[in-house]
């Protein structure tokens, strides 16, 4: 139980090395390539122009790339483009308030970033879960065997929450485990939520697969740690069941 009390480490898409690289080293290549301008325009627009690499940083990288890059633009901007120039001492106090301004802005500018590359990994997400729904749908459209159109469940469903196993059981179950019902509803266990998903535990947790009114079984899920699953992953997984349920049906004798 404790095993699944604990929230798990949550995944980084993007490389924070790759990220942080980009932010840091961008920002000093930037801030030496207009070093030449900073006696023709305002610091205000150098300040603006560091927030780009930050950016890009936070995309690429995530949160933390994208908040060290955010104050490495805000100590290049100390250093190269306030006065003393190559010294981290601030004399005016408009410089002061500016440095203080691009690190606000940086950072927000960081969070920006990272929502929109949630945002794009969301999409792709979805698509390939959904893809896994037509993948069965059109093997047991085009006739396929059982047995291939079974393997495939299992197959789909093993990769859409990267489980251990995944287990077409046929006999009558006897032992109880937690169900996904109808609607993704995990049931029959402690929830335990991550963020905006709950735990699939890793005991095994069943899908009844059931076709026309007849019950075939049950798919029954077994995952080596517990699994972060959306509510779009659990329709996924049941529209996935009902599927090998209709199929069953169709190719059964009555």
């Amino acid at each position: 139980m404790d095993a699944l009390r604990r929230r798990p480490r949550e995944p980084e898409d993007g490389s924070n090395a790759i990220g942080l690289t980009v932010g840091v080293i961008g920002t000093l290549v930037l801030s030496v390539a207009m070093i030449p301008l900073r006696d023709h325009l305002h610091n205000d627009n150098m300040a603006l122009a560091l927030v780009i690499p930050v950016l890009i940083a936070a995309v690429v990288g995530g949160r933390w790339a994208g908040a060290l890059s955010a104050v490495t633009a805000a100590l290049c901007f100390d250093f190269f483009f306030t006065l003393p120039y190559q010294s981290l001492r601030i004399a005016g106090s408009n410089d002061i308030a500016s440095f203080f301004v691009l690190l606000v802005v940086a950072l927000i500018a960081a969070e920006v970033g990272i929502r929109a590359r949630r945002g794009g990994h969301s999409a792709r997400e979805a698509r390939s879960d959904l893809d896994r729904l037509y993948r069965v749908i059109e093997l047991a459209a085009r006739g396929g065997d059982i047995e291939d159109v079974v393997s495939s469940v299992r197959a789909e469903l093993i990769g859409l929450f990267g489980l251990a196993d995944c287990v077409f059981d046929t006999s009558p179950s006897e032992s109880a485990l937690p169900r996904l019902g109808i609607r993704g509803a995990i049931e029959g266990a402690h929830l335990v939520a991550t963020h905006t998903d709950f735990l699939l535990p890793p005991g095994g947790v069943e899908i009844p697969v059931v076709g026309r009114g007849r019950a075939f079984g049950r798919l029954v899920l077994f995952a080596s740690e517990p699994v972060r699953a959306s509510l779009q992953k659990r329709l996924v997984a049941v529209a996935i069941a009902d599927e090998l349920g209709i199929t069953l049906a169709t190719k059964s004798p009555d």
